[in-house]
């Protein structure tokens, strides 16, 4: 996964930068001759620079953005206005219709089929709500071709480089023990969840169970520990950070080494007294092997390089075109590939998703 996201980056850069090859200089975004004696801030300016021209060309769909943006603002819009209804002194929905002193308890389906009563004609009307979408006026036709004129393999590479950077950024915190930044793609893997439908139902909710520890339910000392506590660090260094969980690995890996010197000796006692006894065990072991200068290997699995395999994914996609727009272009079994993940995310369902369970969370049930 991580040989073929580099790839595609590399080839998006030669598409877009004017490389000719992974050690040629670019034409298109060209480097000043005297950048390698400036100082590191205008290094990362340049960097900053060329990589946001990928970004902006390949990862960012600046359509599907901005229509996601605008539903994002009518849900908000359609929220406020259902929070600031008027209800009656008990607390009730009342009829809207003029004169009529019917109420409800809810705000739902009784009370729209009672005020259809009122005006049996609005029932057939086409009126969209504030949070629905309205279907664009265009002929089955037109839409057939638009879909057919489209370009399956620049759709499929631009999301497979979106959602390929998107991990190596989630990886990347993880090394760097960056908490916020992990709370914050969390809440983006929300969106990637919900829009997956009830398959990953489960894993929408513990991110926004995540967001509503941070937000709410922590006191500031606890949510500190919950937002930075997330890795760990045994070697020291920058970018040597592991999650807690592969960590935890590496605890039952030693006790089971300690388990297995047991022998005949073995009993649940001993278990017991070899798992208690584990921090101070490692602690001495590692001061003994310090001391006597024994190293020890890292427990990482060995690798051959990758960087024929690189060199060939790069040829391949260069000679496909993969960042090259070209219509009518399909693939077999992805035709009309779809570049936005979020294209059928319903925001104003995903907004009474999280409302319900934000009143759950006030009545005392679990979010999850």
């Amino acid at each position: 996964m991580v040989l073929v996201v580099k790839s595609r980056v590399i080839v998006a850069a030669m598409e877009e930068l004017g490389f000719a090859g992974k050690s040629s200089q670019p034409t298109k975004c060209p480097i000043p001759e005297n950048l390698m004696n400036q100082s590191k801030i205008a290094k990362l300016q340049f960097l900053h620079k060329a990589a946001s021209l990928l970004v902006d060309k390949f990862v960012l769909d600046h359509h599907s953005l901005n229509s996601l943006l605008d539903e994002i603002l009518t849900a908000q819009q359609t929220q406020d206005v259902n929070d600031n209804q008027p209800l009656t002194v008990d607390g009730r929905f009342p009829c809207r219709f003029p004169g009529c002193q019917r109420s409800f308890k809810f705000d739902g389906a009784s009370r729209r089929k009672h005020e259809q009563t009122h005006h049996p004609s609005s029932a057939t009307e086409n009126v969209d709500s504030p949070g629905s979408r309205s279907a664009p006026e265009v002929s089955a036709s037109s839409e057939d071709s638009s879909k057919t004129k489209g370009d399956d393999v620049y759709s499929y590479n631009c999301a497979l480089l979106t959602d390929g950077l998107f991990f190596l950024n989630f990886l990347d915190a993880i090394s760097e023990g960056d908490g916020h930044r992990l709370m914050r793609q969390y809440k983006y893997m929300l969106l990637y969840c919900r829009s997956d439908g009830q398959h990953s139902t489960k894993y929408a909710l513990e991110c926004l169970f995540q967001s509503f520890c941070v937000t709410s339910l922590l006191s500031p000392r606890d949510c500190e520990r919950f937002v930075w506590n997330r890795t760990v660090n045994n070697r020291g260094g920058r970018g040597n950070n592991i999650p807690h969980d592969l960590e935890v690995e590496h605890s039952n890996r030693f006790n089971k080494e300690g388990i297995k010197n047991a022998g005949p000796n073995l009993s649940e006692k001993a278990v017991q007294r070899i798992s208690n006894s584990e921090s101070g065990t490692r602690s001495m072991l590692d001061g003994v092997d310090g001391s006597i200068g024994r190293s020890r290997g890292s427990g990482q699995h060995t690798s051959s390089s990758t960087e024929k395999d690189l060199d060939e994914l790069i040829k391949r996609a260069v000679q496909t075109g993969v960042f090259t727009r070209k219509p009518f272009r399909q693939y077999d079994h992805f035709k009309n590939f779809e570049r936005d993940p979020f294209k059928d995310l319903d925001l104003s369902a995903l907004y009474s998703w999280i409302n319900q369970h934000k009143r759950n969370i006030c009545r005392g049930n679990k979010a999850r």
